[in-house]
């Protein structure tokens, strides 16, 4: 993989949340920054390793003045030796808009990304103010790479099969008994490995923990107060009675960096915390940090000192990716992702990914179910090979959330196939 920095003036952010799980009960709530940025028509990059222009669709990062990923793109990247003329494409950025449009946000200032790996001898230095392309053709598919973390027992067919995420929720917000649960999962959970659960209220590990296995899956646990590690592991432990044989997975945090309610140094600790309390509860399975991939890019220590690298990748909201292509931009992002770990072979897994069947278009990203059900099979096709190591989004839609424009109106129905939980019904 190369990595090419093209310098290009300041591109200003603008706040839009991404579609990500929140729930109004214990601060269950999380958000993601979102930047407008318009899209160009094609880049040019000098490389002297190409004999005549070449172009390739690439998933292009940008980033702020500080070196911090703001948002994707898939662009057109035009490769010339160094002798040919540039095309007449420009391969400047159009002006910043001005100072009193009133939703600009001036970025704070955090700890920049490291420098890129050496590039062609004409590529331009790195600058404060770049775009980051990672080059990744659009027919590479996601490999699964091995890993010295703990893994998964992968004895049972939840190694073969997709994991998913599930939300013990209510529509109008109260929690679901363990016979709704229990209902929920003889819907859904014969297509899945891995169940994907975001904390412990709602007595959620005792009623999930039956339900998985009287159908045979595994679970990954969740940690999202990381305020109260301790008391979650012991939650955890009390309603397994001990018997960790199940559990996959234990994540701390969700996406608290990407919505800055957490810092990376909290983060972290949370993380070294839940780790030494789960070895002492009998846990010996992997513990991670989940966050997005643009904090991801920003601070690969997240994934670094996590047991293997969980990132959440939601390609409806680059509004530049359509169905068709949800596999390739997450794939892309992977490699990204991969480009900045001090480890690259670590094992990374994508803990949310999916498309709404309904909601308002952003731009190429049309909510439909055929549009889903064109995103969701680009998505398996890329895992073809290493299915466990993405996460769809989500077993059911989610009416306890609240639509939002920032989300395109499509917040409650992530939904596979538009599925409702019978408890919603």
């Amino acid at each position: 993989m190369r990595l090419f920095a093209i310098g290009i003036a300041f591109l200003p952010l603008l706040h839009l949340s991404l579609g990500q799980p929140r729930h109004h009960h214990g601060g269950f709530r999380h958000r993601a920054n979102r930047a407008f940025i318009e899209k160009r028509d094609k880049i040019t990059i000098t490389d002297t390793s190409f004999t005549e222009p070449t172009e390739f669709p690439e998933v292009v990062v940008y980033v702020d003045q500080y070196g911090n990923p703001i948002r994707t793109a898939t662009e057109t990247v035009v490769y010339i030796p160094k002798e040919t003329p540039s095309p007449e494409a420009s391969t400047s950025a159009p002006p910043p808009p001005p100072d009193s449009v009133s939703s600009v946000a001036t970025p704070t200032p955090v700890a920049s990304l490291p420098p890129p790996p050496p590039t062609a001898e004409s590529a331009p230095e790195p600058s404060s103010k770049q775009l980051l392309s990672s080059v990744a053709p659009a027919a590479t598919s996601a490999s699964a790479l091995p890993s010295d973390s703990p893994e998964p027992d992968t004895s049972s067919s939840a190694s073969d099969l997709h994991g998913v995420t599930y939300s013990p929720y209510k529509g109008d917000g109260n929690c679901k008994t363990a016979d709704e649960v229990d209902r929920d999962f003889s819907l859904f959970s014969k297509n899945f490995g891995v169940i994907r659960l975001y904390g412990v209220d709602c007595d959620q590990v005792s009623t999930v923990s039956k339900a998985a296995k009287k159908y045979g899956n595994k679970l990954f646990l969740g940690i999202y107060d990381i305020d109260n590690v301790s008391p979650a592991v012991a939650t955890m432990a009390a309603d397994l009675e001990n018997d960790w044989s199940m559990i996959d997975t234990v994540s701390v945090g969700n996406e608290l960096v990407n919505n800055g309610r957490a810092t990376v140094g909290q983060s972290l600790a949370a993380l070294n915390t839940a780790r030494s309390s789960l070895r002492a509860a009998g846990y010996q399975g992997p513990v991670v940090v989940v966050d997005t991939f643009v904090a991801v890019l920003s601070h690969p220590e997240l994934c670094d000192q996590s047991d293997y690298c969980a990132v959440n990748v939601h390609p409806f909201f680059d509004p530049n990716t359509g169905a068709p292509d949800a596999g390739t931009f997450v794939d892309s992002i992977m490699q990204n992702i991969r480009s900045k770990l001090s480890d690259p072979t670590k094992r990374v897994v994508v803990t949310e990914t999916g498309w709404p069947w309904q909601g308002q278009p952003n731009g190429a990203a049309i909510p439909g179910l055929d549009h889903q059900s064109t995103a969701i099979s680009s998505i398996k096709g890329t895992f073809s090979s290493n299915a466990a190591d993405v996460f769809l989004f989500t077993a059911f839609n989610d009416l306890w959330k609240k639509a939002e424009a920032g989300t395109f109106m499509a917040e409650q129905f992530w939904g596979m196939g538009g599925r409702y939980s019978p408890s919603d019904q």
